[in-house]
C-alpha cells in the first residue's frame, strides 16, 4: 500500500485491488458527539475514514497496537475491520465500511477511546470519503483467500492429520493492509461461518488450532455445534471468565481440548468450573479430563499400570542404558520420611551434583507426597546417567566445618555431612502436547518479563515468573543462565538498556558473549545473589556500563568501608555513574539518597501515612482526627474506604518525645514556648531527677492523645522530609521523618515563628486484614512513636520554607489522581467483571464513587441495559 497526496484528497494505492480515492469534499466529518445524519450512514457503496488524534502521544511500535485495541473494545464485538491503516506523528486513520452498529457503539461513547493506561483520546468519523468500486480490497474476501490457502495446506499435528492452523491468524500475509482480530466476536463470528458453510473443505477438517488470536469468547464457535475435532487448541488466548467458558464449552466436542496459556487458568474458579463439560473432551492440556486439575503431574498413577515406570536404584544401576532414546518422563524419588528438607534445600543440595559439562536440567511438578520428594525429567540421559554412574544416586548435605576469613579470596570449607539416597522410575509417563515443555515456557516467561516502554528486561526472582509454577530453573547453573540469556539477547536484541537479574542465586556473571547482541545494554542489576568476587562479573566492563547493582553478594562483606568498596567497583567498571541505585559522586563517593525503601511493597503504606498523618497533625483541633478516623490501607486508595480503618494509636502504643532545641538569641515568649516541648520530653542526660524518666514515656492511646494535643500549632515542609522505611513485612513496618516544621506564633506583633528540626521513627503493626468490597485492605495502628526535636542543620535552615508555605497550599483532596481512578476500575472490574469501557461509564456517571458506581452497575443490569458482550 502507498498514498499519493494531492489537494483535498488523497489516493491509496494497494498492490493487488483497484485504488481507492478519498476526496474530503463532500464528506460529513463528526467528532465529539453522539450523533450523526443516518442518510450518510445508510449509504452502502462508499467508503467511511476514521482519524484517531493522539497528537503524538501515542508512539513507538505498540502505539498501533494499543489504538486498535482501544477500537475494539469500545465498539463492543460489533465487526469491524480498519483498512489501510496510516501512522502519522498527530494522528493515525483508516478507512472503514458496512459497519454501522460498530459506528454506533462508537459515537454512544462520544467518539473517545479509552486506552489500556487509562487515558483517552479523541477521534473524527468522516462519512462518505470516497466511493466503493468492484473489485477493491474487501475483508470477507480476503478472510476467504486466506482460508482456501489453509486448507490447502492443512498440517498432521499430534498424530492427527487434516488439522486447519489458524494460529495468530490475524498476521497471515493476506491481511497486509485490512485488520482481521479474532479478539472481536463478530470477525470470529464471520470466520467460524465461512468455515462451516464451506461443506466441500470443512468435511477434511479433523481439529482447529486458534492459539495466540486474543480471542475473548468462544460463543461464535457455537457453529461447530454436533461437529466431533479431534484436537481444538485455544491456548494463548484471552478467555478470563469461568461462567463464561463453561457455558460456551458446552456445545463443543474434541479428542484434545487446549486451553493452556489463557488467563482463566489462574482463577480460583479454574478447573472446578469445568466440571459440566468434561465429559465433552477426552484429553484437556494433554491430561486425562477425569484428572485435570491444578495439582495434575503425570506423576498422578491413579491406578494406571502403565504409568509406575521402571525403578533403577544402585542395585541395577546397569540398567539405565536401556533408556539412553527415550523421549518419556522420568522420575526423581528422594525419600525423606520426616520432611526435614524444604523444596528450596532439596534443589539447592541436588544441583551440587548436576554435571555443568552435559544437558540443561530442568525438574518440572515438583511435590512432596507419601514422604518423598517426587519430580520429573526428560531429554537429559546424560545427566542421568551421571547422577547414576558417578553421583552414586545419592546427595550430600553440606554442613560449613570453617568459614573464610573476611578479606580471603577462598571460600567456606564445607564437608558433607550427611547423604540422601534416592531413586530413578524411568518412562514413568509418555509426553503429551500440553504438558511442560521447559523451553517454550521460558520463552513466555521472556516476553512477560520485557517492558517495551521503558525497555527493561525484568528477571529478577525468574523462578516467580508467571507459566514458571510447574518447573524448576537453576540460574545458579551458568550453562542455564547463558541460554536463557542468549535466548533474550536474539529475542529482544539491542531494544535491551537495562537487565535486572537480582533474586536467583547466580554465582558467576562473566558472559558477556551471551549478551552481544544487547548493545545498548546500560544498566545491570546483580543484587542479592550468590556472587562471592568482582572477578566473577568484570568482563561485564566491555558494555560501559552507566549503573551497576551487586549490593546483597557476599563480594560486599570483603570491604570494611564503602570508599573502599567503590574503588575496587570503579576500576573495574569505569563509566559507572550509580552504583547499587546511589549515584557516584565526582569524587567518587556515594551520593545521599533522600528517601530509602527497604521494600517497594511498602512504598503505598509509607506515601498515605506520612501525608496523611503529618498533615492532621500541623493543627491541634485536626489532632483529634488520630483517636477516631485516621488510618492506613493499602491497596485500597479510595478515601471512602477509610470508614474501615480504626485508631491510629494502638491500645499498648508508647510514646516519647525528647527537645533538645538551643537558641542563643531567642526571646523570653519564644523560650516559654519551646519549654511546652521541655515540659513533656524525656531526655535522661539533662534529668536532674531520673524519676521523670518514667513519668515521661506515655502509654496507651489516652496518655498519647493527650500529650500530642497539648503540643502547639505547627507547619509542616514537606518539601524537606527524608523519609526511610528500613523495616516491611507481615507483622511490623519501621518509617522515620526528618524533616523541619514552623512553630508558629500567636501574635507575629509580639512574637517570631521558630523554625525546628525534628526526626520522627514509627513503628506499625498490621491489626486487620481483608478489608474494603475486595477484602484486599489493611488497617495498621502505631505501637511506638519516637519523636526528637532539635535544631536545624544550617542546609536545612537555608531550604526551609523556601518554595511555599502551607497556608498557601490548594486543599486538592477532592481532586481525584489518575492512579486513584486506576486503582478504582480495577477494583470494580474485579467485582462485576465488566469490560473496561462498562467500568469506565459506571465511574463517571458516579463521579468516580465506587459505592456509587456499584449501585449504577446495579441499575443497569435491572433495566436490562447491560449485554453479555459487556462482561469479559
Amino acid at each position: 500500500m502507498n498514498i499519493l497526496r494531492k489537494k483535498n484528497h488523497d489516493v491509496i494505492h494497494f498492490p493487488e485491488h483497484p485504488s481507492i480515492e478519498i476526496n474530503y469534499s463532500n464528506t460529513n466529518t463528526y467528532t465529539k458527539c453522539r450523533s450523526y445524519d443516518a442518510k450518510a450512514m445508510n449509504q452502502g457503496f462508499v467508503w467511511h475514514q476514521i482519524v484517531v488524534q493522539h497528537n503524538g502521544k501515542i508512539c513507538g511500535s505498540d502505539g498501533k497496537r494499543d489504538i486498535l485495541d482501544a477500537l475494539f473494545e469500545a465498539v463492543d464485538n460489533e465487526e469491524i475491520y480498519p483498512i489501510a491503516y496510516r501512522r502519522g506523528p498527530k494522528e493515525d486513520c483508516f478507512l472503514v465500511r458496512q459497519c454501522q452498529p460498530a459506528l454506533d457503539k462508537l459515537f454512544a461513547q462520544k467518539l473517545r477511546l479509552r486506552l489500556p493506561n487509562g487515558h483517552s483520546i479523541s477521534i473524527l468519523v468522516q462519512l462518505n470519503v470516497a466511493d466503493f468500486h468492484q473489485g477493491q480490497i474487501s475483508p470477507t474476501t480476503q478472510i476467504t483467500k486466506a482460508l482456501s490457502q489453509l486448507y490447502n495446506s492443512m498440517e498432521r499435528y499430534n498424530g492427527e492429520d487434516g488439522i486447519l492452523n489458524l494460529s495468530q491468524f490475524g498476521r497471515n500475509p493476506n491481511f497486509a493492509d485490512v485488520v482481521v482480530n479474532l479478539g472481536n466476536s463478530g470477525v470470529l463470528e464471520r470466520i467460524c461461518n465461512l468455515i462451516y458453510s464451506n461443506d466441500e473443505k470443512f468435511r477434511n477438517v479433523n481439529g482447529i488450532l486458534m492459539k495466540n488470536n486474543g480471542i475473548k469468547t468462544l460463543a461464535p464457535l457455537k457453529q461447530f455445534t454436533g461437529v466431533e475435532f479431534a484436537i481444538l487448541d485455544l491456548r494463548d488466548n484471552k478467555l478470563r471468565s469461568p461462567e463464561r467458558i463453561t457455558r460456551e464449552l458446552l456445545p463443543l466436542q474434541a479428542d484434545e481440548l487446549m486451553l493452556a496459556g489463557n488467563p482463566v487458568i489462574n482463577t480460583n474458579k479454574f478447573p472446578d468450573c469445568l466440571s459440566p463439560v468434561l465429559k465433552n473432551f477426552k484429553r484437556i492440556d494433554g491430561i486425562p479430563s477425569e484428572n485435570y486439575s491444578k495439582d495434575y503431574s503425570p506423576l498422578n498413577k491413579n491406578g494406571d499400570k502403565d504409568s509406575e515406570g521402571y525403578r533403577v536404584d544402585w542395585s541395577n544401576r546397569s540398567d539405565i542404558k536401556n533408556f539412553e532414546y527415550s523421549n518419556d518422563w522420568h522420575a526423581v524419588m528422594i525419600p525423606d520420611p520426616e520432611h526435614n528438607h524444604t523444596k528450596d534445600d532439596i534443589f539447592n543440595y541436588f544441583f551440587l551434583t548436576v554435571s555443568p559439562t552435559f544437558s540443561d536440567f530442568y525438574p518440572c511438578y515438583y511435590k512432596f507426597d507419601k514422604g518423598e520428594h517426587q519430580f520429573l525429567v526428560r531429554q537429559c540421559f546424560d545427566q542421568i546417567k551421571h547422577l547414576v554412574e558417578y553421583c552414586n544416586l545419592e546427595i550430600g548435605i553440606p554442613r560449613i566445618v570453617q568459614q573464610a576469613a573476611e578479606n580471603s579470596d577462598f571460600l567456606p570449607e564445607v564437608e558433607m555431612d550427611s547423604k540422601l539416597v534416592y531413586y530413578l522410575l524411568m518412562n514413568i509417563s509418555p509426553f503429551k502436547t500440553g504438558q511442560v515443555n521447559p523451553l517454550e515456557c521460558i520463552d513466555k516467561a521472556l516476553n512477560r518479563r520485557y517492558n517495551a516502554v521503558d525497555r527493561v528486561l525484568n528477571l529478577s526472582n525468574f523462578q516467580d515468573t508467571e507459566g514458571l509454577q510447574n518447573i524448576v530453573i537453576n540460574l545458579n547453573s551458568i550453562n542455564i543462565l547463558s541460554r536463557i540469556l542468549m535466548q533474550a539477547s536474539k529475542k529482544f536484541a539491542s531494544s535491551v538498556v537495562e537487565l535486572r537479574l537480582a533474586h536467583n542465586k547466580i554465582v558467576f556473571a562473566n558472559i558477556p558473549k551471551v549478551l552481544v547482541l544487547m548493545g545498548n545494554l546500560k544498566a545491570i542489576d546483580l543484587g542479592n545473589n550468590w556472587i562471592h568476587h568482582l572477578k566473577d562479573v568484570n568482563e561485564l566492563s566491555v558494555f560501559k556500563l552507566k549503573c551497576l547493582r551487586l549490593d546483597g553478594n557476599p563480594l560486599c562483606s570483603k570491604y570494611n568501608f564503602a570508599g573502599e568498596y567503590i574503588e575496587a567497583v570503579k576500576e573495574i567498571f569505569q563509566d559507572l555513574e550509580s552504583l547499587d541505585n546511589i549515584e557516584i559522586t565526582t569524587k567518587g563517593n556515594l551520593s545521599s539518597q533522600k528517601n530509602y525503601l527497604c521494600d517497594v511493597a511498602g512504598y503505598d503504606l509509607t506515601q498515605e501515612f506520612v501525608t496523611r498523618y503529618f498533615k492532621t497533625f500541623e493543627c491541634v483541633k485536626d489532632r483529634a482526627k488520630l483517636k477516631g478516623t485516621f488510618g492506613i490501607t493499602l491497596k485500597v486508595t479510595s478515601k471512602m474506604l477509610l470508614s474501615y480503618i480504626a485508631d491510629v494509636y494502638h491500645d499498648n502504643a508508647m510514646l516519647t518525645l525528647t527537645c533538645n532545641y538551643l537558641s542563643a538569641n531567642s526571646t523570653q515568649k519564644t523560650r516559654a514556648r519551646i519549654g511546652v516541648y521541655s515540659c513533656v520530653s524525656r531526655n535522661i542526660l539533662k534529668m536532674r531527677d531520673l524519676t521523670r524518666a518514667y513519668a515521661t514515656v506515655y502509654y496507651g492511646r489516652e496518655e498519647i492523645m493527650e500529650t500530642i494535643l497539648s503540643l502547639p500549632d505547627v507547619s509542616f515542609d514537606m518539601l524537606t522530609f527524608t523519609t526511610d522505611t528500613m523495616i516491611h513485612n507481615d507483622r511490623l513496618t519501621a518509617i522515620t521523618i526528618n524533616g523541619v516544621y514552623l512553630d508558629q506564633a500567636k501574635d507575629h506583633a509580639i512574637d517570631t515563628d521558630v523554625v525546628m528540626a525534628f526526626s520522627r521513627t514509627f513503628l506499625l503493626t498490621p491489626v486487620k486484614h481483608f478489608l474494603g468490597p475486595l477484602n484486599k485492605g489493611t488497617s495498621y495502628k502505631i505501637i511506638n512513636d519516637q519523636l526528637n526535636i532539635l535544631n536545624p542543620t544550617a542546609a536545612q535552615t537555608k531550604i526551609a520554607f523556601k518554595y511555599f508555605t502551607n497556608d498557601n497550599i490548594a486543599d486538592d483532596e477532592n481532586e481525584i489522581s489518575l492512579t486513584t481512578k486506576e486503582s478504582m476500575l480495577a477494583m470494580l472490574q474485579e467485582i462485576t467483571h465488566l469490560k473496561t469501557v462498562w467500568c469506565t461509564r459506571c465511574l463517571e456517571d458516579a463521579g468516580w464513587d465506587l459505592q456509587k458506581a456499584l449501585e449504577v452497575f446495579i441499575g443497569l443490569c435491572k433495566n436490562g441495559e447491560i449485554s453479555d458482550t459487556a462482561f469479559m
